[in-house]
């Protein structure tokens, strides 16, 4: 299964998290090796880790993953996180030294699926009662749907839990790295492309895009990005911003620069 309602804006005021969503500081060079990658990644979850204590209620509701800066926790949760369903994915860097940086692991949604078909995610899903914990969660899962051998992976820690308002889910990302994901084969029910996205790639301003859409006369507007024929963006764009952001990595963008997702949708 692959994580839950993909097209959900975490921020409920997604006009204000339009307009804070483009950097004004200069990009922290992305690490090309194994082991810087390592290091900063794992500089972001002691950040986290600072952040639930500070606002523990807060880290809990998903307040971490509020736009920056994170000076306030959020006014209210959009979902309760003592009844939430729980969901867990896995956001792998592989770094194979070659000097290009780390690519992460994400998948396509088959086509024929009922929910969201051809959209992109990271690998993941719900959780399982015979599940030990959400790492195994996202591990177990990632194998289902890529074949991935969770021998191969460096599970670093968790990120503050993310809220997917329609769904009722808290989704928790499990940071991990990797020298080499090995042989990634798509679950032939769930996964149409198995994708190694590079990251210096994505945070390149000329990937940069806000995904636009009109409900109800609303427009809602999203962080996405747009590149090697691949377009993220709801849930999945909207983690992959925050993380990228608070690395550091993200090049300033223009988040007026609009696609509407539709145009991209794989019948």
């Amino acid at each position: 299964m692959t994580a839950p309602d993909q097209a959900d804006p975490l921020d409920p005021e997604p006009t204000a998290a339009r307009a804070a969503a483009s950097r004004t500081e200069p990009a922290v060079p992305v690490p090309t090796d194994y082991d810087g990658v390592a290091s900063a990644l794992t500089r972001l979850l002691d950040s986290a880790r600072g952040y639930r204590q500070a606002f523990p209620e807060a880290a809990a509701a998903g307040g971490w993953w509020n736009p920056l800066p994170l000076e306030q926790p959020p006014a209210t949760p959009t979902v309760d996180p003592l009844n939430a369903r729980q969901a867990g994915v896995l956001v792998l860097m592989s770094c194979t030294g070659s000097g290009e940086g780390p690519r992460i692991l994400l998948t396509e949604r088959a086509a024929g699926l009922r929910k969201h078909p051809g959209q992109i995610s990271f690998p993941g899903g719900s959780a399982d009662d015979t599940d030990a914990d959400i790492v195994a969660t996202a591990l177990r899962e990632s194998q289902e749907e890529t074949a991935l051998d969770p021998s191969t992976v460096v599970v670093l820690g968790t990120l503050p839990p993310a809220p997917v308002p329609v769904s009722g889910f808290m989704v928790t990302p499990v940071l991990a790295v990797t020298r080499d994901c090995g042989v990634l084969t798509p679950s032939e029910d769930e996964v149409a492309r198995v994708l190694q996205l590079p990251v210096k790639e994505l945070v390149a301003a000329e990937s940069r895009y806000s995904a636009v859409l009109m409900r109800d006369n609303v427009k809602l507007s999203s962080p996405a990005f747009w590149t090697n024929d691949s377009f993220v963006w709801g849930f999945t764009g909207i983690l992959l911003d925050r993380i990228l952001d608070r690395l550091g990595w993200a090049e300033p963008w223009d988040p007026d620069r609009e696609l509407d997702p539709r145009q991209f949708r794989r019948d």
